[in-house]
């Protein structure tokens, strides 16, 4: 699929997504009363009972609320984002996306691919010869209902350059060098060759002892 074959019409995309899963097929009102999808100029679930008649916004409850882009808009910067196409200019330009906005999103998308390698069956990646490449980086998770922005916090993750396995966790702190040395242990086999940046917390000496290579990158 290109990204003119993607939804042209905010209804479409909508059902896209639906399909998906992303938003819902079926919404219930604060009575329990079935609600109907409606399409115009916004869209909303409405309650059709007469004494009810209670009105819900589409993003509502789902993974959209608090967010502003139209969907076709949000479908066309999520195609982008797989084909690593969505600096500031390119999505200005092209999607009429304002910086800010597209800094957001970039995080979102990085959050779903977070939580996606979180819920995968753990297992150690990489094997003696093989090249496992690791770094550590600080999330911002989006803003949650209440409009509060969510604690920051550092995740630390690994790639295996010939076989493409990830593994992805949670750590305390960056400082925490003692930390990264117990998931560097747990998530990779020992044998493997290991690509870090020049941080100090990744010690050589104690990746040797443990039974790994070690090689680092200085991105400068």
């Amino acid at each position: 699929m290109g990204i003119w074959d993607l939804p042209a019409s905010e209804k479409d995309a909508v059902e896209l997504l639906q399909g998906y899963g992303i938003i819902p097929n079926e919404c219930t009102c604060k009575n329990s009363h079935k609600m109907k999808l409606y399409f115009g100029k916004q869209i909303f679930w409405k309650c059709n009972v007469e004494e009810c008649n209670q009105h819900l916004g589409v993003r509502t409850g789902n993974w959209f609320e608090g967010s502003r882009i139209s969907f076709v808009t949000a479908m066309r910067f999520i195609y982008c984002w797989c084909k690593e196409l969505t600096s500031i200019k390119i999505c200005a330009v092209e999607l009429g996306i304002a910086d800010k906005t597209v800094i957001d999103w970039d995080n979102y998308m990085r959050e779903i691919c977070a939580l996606e390698m979180d819920e995968k069956e753990r297992k150690q990646i990489g094997n003696k010869g093989l090249i496992v490449e690791i770094d550590e980086s600080l999330f911002v998770k989006r803003k949650n209902n209440t409009g509060r922005v969510l604690p920051q916090h550092w995740v630390f993750g690994g790639i295996c350059r010939e076989t493409k396995d990830t593994f992805l966790v949670t750590v305390p702190n960056r400082r925490g060098a003692v930390t990264f040395m117990e998931k560097i242990c747990e998530n990779i086999k020992e044998g493997s060759i290991i690509y870090s940046d020049c941080w100090q917390g990744y010690k050589t000496s104690e990746l040797e002892n443990a039974g790994f290579l070690h090689g680092t990158v200085n991105h400068k």
